[in-house]
Formats: C-alpha cells, structure tokens, sequence
C-alpha cells in the first residue's frame, strides 16, 4: 500500500512532466510592486504595453476566478481565468486549450528600491507537449515582450 506522501509525490511528478516552460523573462524596475501589479490587474489595458495583445474583454476589477476573452496580435482568441491573484505579489491568468492550460505567471517583489518583475508563460495538461511544439515559436519572446512593454509604459507615465 502506498503512502499518501507518496501518491503526492507521483501527482507532482506527472504534472511536472505535463508541464512545459515557453518562455520566460524578469527584470529590475525602480517601480513599486503595488505600480506594477496594478498593470496587470487591468486587464482591459493590456493591449496598451502588451504588443502580443491586440484586444481584451473583461469585466473590472480583476480578482481570482473571474473570467475574460483574448484576442492575440497573431493567432485564434482565448478564453481566460484569473488563477492566482496575491495584490502586489502574483497575478497568474490562465487560458483554456483543448487539452491543456496556457498559463502566464506574473510575479512582482520588491527589490533594491525597487521591484524584480517576472513573468513566465508555460502549458500544462494532457496534450501539453503537442501544444508546445505549435505554440512555442510564437511564444519563446512572449514573457520578454511583455515585461519589457510593461516597464516601458510605466516609465513613460
């Protein structure tokens, strides 16, 4: 009989294996973590910074479990879901694929007068692997590009 420890164990192990790393990007800003994590809790706004972002439908304000719709610069719309949400510290928001979850993390901490942004886009689920193999050349910039757009519109506020 195997312990439950164990069975976590495996769980875990599985879901690291389904899981696969698109891209991933971080970043000193001398902004605050609350001026930071308020661009992200906009979601409506995104297209604004965000140039792998043409278009969002949401409802404000942004809080856990609430629900949107994307439209990529390139590329079929998608459904979202806010999956984390710690003010000033995580905003994770999570898209439906057929067979897997499209996730972009966003963490915020305060740093050296500052803050260290970063953000990192990865797919999990069953067909995780076939869906990074079709979305990996369009994402392998996609956390740069939106740190980097994210930093440049605060900095020219």
């Amino acid at each position: 009989v195997e312990s439950p420890r164990s069975v976590t164990a495996k769980i875990i192990c599985v879901y690291t294996i389904l899981m696969k790393i698109l891209s991933t990007y971080s970043a000193h800003t001398s902004h605050n973590p609350s001026a930071v994590f308020a661009q992200w809790a906009d979601p409506v706004a995104w297209p604004a910074w965000d140039p792998e972002i043409k278009s969002v439908a949401f409802d404000s304000p942004a809080t856990l479990g609430k629900r949107g719709k994307l439209q990529p610069a390139n590329g079929p719309a998608l459904r979202f879901s806010i999956t984390a949400f710690r003010l000033d510290e995580v905003f994770t928001d999570t898209g439906f694929l057929p067979g897997a979850r499209l996730e972009f993390e966003h963490l915020v901490e305060s740093i050296d007068g500052g803050s260290l942004v970063t953000v990192t886009v990865r797919v999990h689920g069953i067909l995780s692997a076939l869906w990074a193999r079709i979305l990996a050349p369009s994402m392998s910039e996609a956390a740069r590009s939106s740190v980097v757009g994210l930093l440049a519109h605060l900095d020219s506020a």
